[in-house]
This record gives structure tokens, C-alpha cells and sequence, in this order.
């Protein structure tokens, strides 16, 4: 074929390949202006979604940082002299500073249950709950972060959270399991040495000193620069 045939060849496949979706849009204009219009829709509900999200984070994380100042609040007891105040930004009492710092964590977790501040703040919720001595509460608090966030490092410190609760209520085999199995996670979330040392006292609750001081061992034996060491070691020692 000579070329200046196939030139004129190529010339016609193409006008015909135009030509064929001439038409096809001008048959189906209506569904490819509409297709168009979903994709767009599509993508400004998805910019919208993640800058809706990225605010609702930011305000979430924002109720945090006022509920953890009033939860490290100084306790200034209230003064003897006649007309004097409580010194702003304190409290007369930690029952009065755990009491508001309850108040402005339920806030931040009621109002953004699906945030990363609201999981923390009802984790902090839990902790101060157990600072009340309102253990039973505590307990659904800490099993509600554990559900919902899982392996998580608010999920797992939950957890530490629950075995403490637990063996505070006499739930001593719970208690037990939980912390071996969170001392059985070297790639967890939480420091191996830090669990040992918990997992340790509470069997020393328990009465169960042999366990106790085998696991403080454990601490000395598999965590030699720990910071827990020397006070493994004094444990070891008045165990015998």
C-alpha cells in the first residue's frame, strides 16, 4: 500500500472515530452532562466530609485541652481569711477539681463520640471516675473505649485501666489475666516493663508473693535499663 493511500486511510478512521462520538454524545447528552455532575457532587461531598471532620477535630481537640487544665488544676484549700477567694483557675478540693474535670470530659465525649479527642476524653473520664471512687462506673467506661477502639492505645491503656478497676473490686483473676496478657504483647502499645511491675503488685495484693517476685525478676531479668528496676529490686528484696 502506498502511503499516500494509508495516510488518507488513517485521515478517514479518524474523522469516522470523531464523527462516532459526535453523535454519541449528542444521543446521550443528557446522561454524560448528569455523570459529569454526579462525579463533581461526588467530589465536593468528599471535601466537604473531610473538612467538616478536620473542624470537628480540631474543635473536638480544642475541649479537650480545657478539660485536661481543669483536670491538672492546683487543689488550693479555701482561706481562713474573711472575704478571700479561690484563687482562679484552682480548686478547693480534688474531689471539686475531679468533679469539673468529669463535667468537661463527658462534654467533650458526648459531643464528639467519634473523634480522637472524644475517645481520649472518655478514657480520661474513666481515670477520674476511679479518682471519685465510683468504680462501677469507671468499669462501663473503660469496657466502652476498649469496644470501640480496639488495639488502639487508648483500646489498650483502657484495658490497663479495666485489670486495675477489676482487681480494685476483688476481680482478682480478671485482673491477672488481663495484665499477663497485655505483659504478653512486646509489639503492644503500652512498655512490657511498666505492665510486669503492675502485674506484679497486684499479685502481691493477692498474697501470692512468690508471683509477685518472680515477675519482678522478670522486670530485672529482661528490662535491665528499665527505669522500674531498682524498685523491682527492693520488691525482691522484702519478698525474701
Amino acid at each position: 500500500m502506498k502511503a499516500q493511500e494509508r495516510h488518507h486511510l488513517k485521515e478517514n478512521e479518524f474523522v469516522s472515530t470523531v464523527a462516532s462520538a459526535t453523535s454519541w454524545y449528542r444521543h446521550n447528552q443528557g446522561l454524560f452532562v448528569g455523570g459529569v455532575v454526579a462525579v463533581i457532587a461526588v467530589v465536593v461531598l468528599a471535601s466537604g466530609y473531610f473538612w467538616f471532620q478536620n473542624r470537628n477535630e480540631e474543635s473536638a481537640g480544642a475541649l479537650l485541652g480545657v478539660a485536661m487544665t481543669i483536670y491538672q488544676a492546683p487543689v488550693v484549700p479555701p482561706s481562713s481569711v474573711p472575704g478571700a477567694t479561690q484563687a482562679a483557675g484552682s480548686f478547693p478540693s480534688e474531689k471539686a477539681r475531679y468533679e469539673a474535670a468529669l463535667k468537661a470530659f463527658s462534654e467533650v465525649a458526648d459531643k464528639y463520640p467519634s473523634s480522637v479527642a472524644g475517645t481520649a476524653a472518655k478514657y480520661h473520664s474513666a481515670e477520674t471516675l476511679l479518682s471519685l471512687g465510683r468504680a462501677t462506673d469507671a468499669q462501663q467506661a473503660y469496657q466502652t473505649v476498649i469496644d470501640k477502639s480496639g488495639a488502639t492505645i487508648y483500646g489498650t491503656m483502657a484495658r490497663l485501666g479495666l485489670a486495675n478497676v477489676q482487681l480494685a473490686a476483688g476481680q482478682n483473676d480478671q485482673a491477672i489475666k488481663t495484665f499477663e496478657e497485655l505483659a504478653a504483647q512486646r509489639d503492644g502499645k503500652l512498655p512490657v516493663d511498666g505492665v510486669l511491675m503492675q502485674l506484679a503488685s497486684a499479685y502481691q495484693k493477692m498474697g501470692k508473693n512468690a508471683e509477685a517476685r518472680t515477675t519482678y525478676k522478670r522486670v530485672v531479668d529482661e528490662f535491665p535499663d528499665s527505669p522500674y528496676v531498682q524498685t523491682a529490686r527492693t520488691q525482691m528484696t522484702l519478698l525474701g
